[in-house]
């Protein structure tokens, strides 16, 4: 539990407290020297010096472009420390998202990664007019007129030899409602929202978390996701706040690191148990088949004992696998996991339940950026497949229908949160603030049920962002109008939530379709069109449409796809009065249509 009111008291705290600790054992996922909390400490002080002695100022805003790192986390606390409000994003992001972005936020500054993040900021930077500096997260640099970040040390250091209060007189004046960060979140068919978090809101997140798991100086966390979203930022901070060590990795590494680092604390997305679980139940076919089919009957006995419904044979069974069996299991995630975090997406069930059998004690949570992010987590001491567990800490959670009144306890409904996490609003965007907040509560766009017990079970997403399985954010509405764009498709609607990839329903335009392929060929079968002549020319009318030519990336393309006959309206409740697609009707009504396109 932290006491700390502002991420200065929190940068002062653990470095006093863990001065000679190593925090970092390597500097990025590829490697590189360790890193003490007295170090980090050290280096927090020179780079605020820095960029106060540059004219950086207390709420200004600076733009972090970069991946996981020492050196973001080193550009991320030195802001934190003097109350500048950092804005970060992944390399990975277009210039045209990265524009409007550093635009928006009206960043002074910006630091880049490395000098290829670097060109692309040179090249925005005319129509960036209040950008006024560039720094790269590195010792050297091959470009002109950009800083390094050993420049900004260099600078904080001589600042700091004639004045050793400077930054700890900035430091006093930081106050909890100051702007901590302000995330974007992914934006296609609009413009990017930007969450603004303040230290309240992350430290309350922070304190919440660590009283409802228990961390301990002994935890080696392991960081894969990108620092700079919501979810693995609060980890990162929580192991620094503990005196824990945190490790960096990335996706390439991941499975190699696993074994390597032998973490005890891991927080992944879906996707990433999914591989886990999926290379576990692979090594097991991969075996002669009496063994295979025995190890087959081991994980279903897992699953069994996951879902507290196993009968005394798989009891027996999962009994006997304790010993030898399921610690080679346990071994594909390290074998020491204490805690393992699921979030930013819903984990298949059977995965969950099996992990959990397995002895991998998967934690399911639920969070968004615009809740700093945690709402809801389950405990080890209560770790139930299927929800998400109970809220952390002053936090409430109630589910409302429509109108927003609330539902009694097992009733689907909105899930809306009130807590001290919840986010300032979107930076410069009213209008959107107030869409989302009412007298203190925030409505998530997500729908699900509390249980009698507490327990909440997320059932669906009222909002129209769409989570893949990987995380990433994909906005369907302007996929759906790329497709309208063809006459061959009257209406679309674009799948996907908790998927590897999207799917799509397009219902076409009858007329048009009977131009290009007689209805002969059609092939309607309970409504849908099998043909496999139309089937191949929406497929080429799908991928034109979606190309990277047309500006939509990889994780935007529709994978697969069904054509079905009969249109949405207002008559069979697919549409609201207004005409508008009612996205969750919809997913239900054609419930097993999507099923069997996903399989």
């Amino acid at each position: 539990m932290t006491s700390a009111s502002t991420f200065p008291d929190l940068i002062r705290r653990a470095k006093d407290r863990f001065a000679d600790r190593v925090f970092l054992p390597r500097r990025r996922p590829s490697g590189g020297d360790s890193v003490t909390f007295g170090q980090l400490g050290r280096d927090v002080e020179q780079v605020a010096a820095g960029l106060l002695s540059l004219g950086i100022q207390r709420g200004d805003h600076v733009g972090l472009i970069s991946e996981n790192c020492y050196e973001w986390l080193l550009a991320d606390l030195a802001c934190a420390s003097v109350g500048i409000t950092d804005v970060p994003r992944g390399t990975d992001t277009s210039p045209l998202e990265l524009l409007f972005i550093l635009r928006h936020a009206g960043c002074r500054l910006a630091f880049a990664e490395n000098d290829q993040a670097a060109r692309t900021l040179f090249e925005l930077q005319d129509e960036l007019p209040e950008l006024r500096m560039i720094c790269v997260l590195a010792e050297t640099t091959t470009l002109d007129d950009v800083l390094t970040l050993a420049d900004l040390r260099r600078t904080g250091r001589k600042t700091l030899a004639h004045d050793r209060d400077y930054v700890a007189r900035a430091s006093r004046d930081v106050t909890p409602d100051d702007i901590l960060t302000i995330v974007y979140t992914s934006g296609t068919t609009a413009e990017p929202k930007g969450v603004m978090l303040s230290h309240a809101n992350v430290l309350s997140n922070l304190d919440g978390l660590s009283r409802m798991l228990s961390f301990g100086e002994e935890d080696v966390f392991l960081s894969v996701l990108p620092a700079w979203h919501a979810y693995e930022r609060v980890l990162d901070y929580v192991a620094f706040h503990g005196g824990c060590q945190l490790v960096y990795t990335d996706r390439r590494r991941i499975k190699e690191d696993l074994r390597a680092v032998r973490p005890t604390v891991f927080g992944a997305v879906p996707r990433i148990w999914e591989s886990i679980h999926d290379g576990i139940v692979t090594a097991c076919r991969r075996k002669s088949r009496p063994v295979a089919w025995f190890l087959d009957r081991v994980l279903c006995a897992c699953r069994s004992v996951g879902e507290r419904r196993a009968n005394g044979r798989e009891k027996l069974l999962h009994r006997l696998a304790q010993r030898k069996i399921l610690p080679q299991f346990r071994d594909a995630a390290g074998g020491r996991l204490r805690i393992a975090v699921s979030g930013g997406g819903s984990l298949p069930r059977h995965v969950d339940a099996c992990l959990l059998g397995i002895g991998i004690p998967v934690l399911n949570g639920y969070g968004l950026t615009e809740t700093s992010p945690v709402v809801s987590v389950r405990t080890p001491e209560d770790n139930r497949p299927g929800t998400i567990g109970r809220p952390i800490p002053a936090t409430e959670v109630e589910v409302r229908d429509e109108d927003g009144a609330a539902l009694p306890i097992g009733q689907i409904g909105h899930l809306w949160i009130r807590g001290p996490q919840i986010m300032r609003g979107y930076y410069n965007n009213p209008e959107r603030t107030e869409r989302v907040l009412r007298d203190g509560w925030f409505h998530s766009g997500d729908l699900g049920r509390i249980e009698p017990d507490g327990h909440i079970a997320i059932t669906g997403r009222a909002k129209d962002t769409i989570v893949l399985a990987g995380g990433e954010n994909v906005e369907p509405e302007h996929i759906e109008a790329a497709l309208k764009t063809s006459p061959l498709i009257e209406q679309a609607i674009v799948l996907g939530q908790d998927r590897k990839s999207l799917g799509a329903i397009v219902f076409p335009s009858l007329d048009c379709l009977e131009l290009e392929v007689p209805r002969e060929q059609w092939d309607v079968r309970d409504g849908v069109l099998e043909g496999e002549p139309v089937r191949r020319l929406y497929r080429s009318v799908i991928d034109r449409v979606l190309a990277s030519e047309n500006g939509f990336r990889p994780l935007e393309r529709v994978a697969t796809f069904r054509i079905v006959l009969e249109p949405m309206t207002i008559e069979n409740g697919l549409l609201t009065q207004t005409l508008k697609m009612k996205r969750h009707v919809v997913a239900e009504r054609h419930g097993e249509l999507i099923a069997g396109m996903f399989g």
